[in-house]
């Protein structure tokens, strides 16, 4: 691997924790689904939803797909995804917050929605923390495009080989590599220590 000279975070799993299932079990309840038929059409459009699609409409799609009749208790589904999102991965911003220091700039990239990113907003600001931050429905762009991966890059104004993109889905990863950057799949906490010793931190 090339010195590394920036560090690229996906924030999903892998600056926060997974979404806990209890949260997906109480979003079915919510807007009166089982949670087995809720989890597809959550996911169906979320990509969507990622690019921009407000939340209003985003809920609705997936009211529809469900067969539900009438509109869906918006507010109530949006405070309850946006709590499953905020548990964070300590260990994972504590090594952001070092490899910062040792003079690694570093970013966040995720697809995201803009209900997320405000209460991040509020509570734990990325823009304090990184030196750069691309979420998708900001640029109009969603991982796995190569283009906003080249958004982060000329944000960062790194060579592709010098960048570490770490996130938790194949498809991104395979993205990412096909433009040259250096990657970890990061699969659980297990990868820490391996990120720590690829960034030398």
């Amino acid at each position: 691997m090339s010195r590394t000279d920036a560090l690229i975070l996906d924030y999903g799993e892998v600056l926060s924790l997974p979404q806990p299932p209890d949260a997906v079990a109480r979003m079915a309840e919510t807007i009166g689904a089982a949670p087995d038929a809720f989890a597809p059409a959550y996911w169906r459009h979320r990509r969507a939803y990622d690019l921009g699609l407000p939340a209003g409409d985003y809920w609705q799609r997936v009211a529809d797909d469900l067969s539900i009749a009438g509109p869906p208790p918006a507010a109530d589904l949006i405070a309850i995804d946006v709590d499953s999102w905020m548990s964070f991965r300590e260990d994972m911003w504590r090594l952001a917050a070092d490899a910062r220091a040792a003079g690694i700039r570093t970013a966040v990239l995720s697809n995201g929605i803009r209900e997320v990113l405000a209460r991040l907003d509020a509570e734990r600001p990325l823009p304090a923390r990184f030196d750069v931050v691309v979420i998708s429905f900001e640029v109009g762009c969603a991982k796995p495009d190569p283009e906003i991966f080249q958004i982060t890059l000329d944000r960062l104004g790194v060579a592709a080989d010098r960048a570490l993109f770490v996130d938790d889905r194949r498809e991104n990863i395979d993205a990412a590599e096909r433009l040259g950057i250096e990657t970890l799949h990061f699969t659980g906490a297990h990868r820490l220590e391996e990120l720590k010793g690829r960034l030398g931190t």
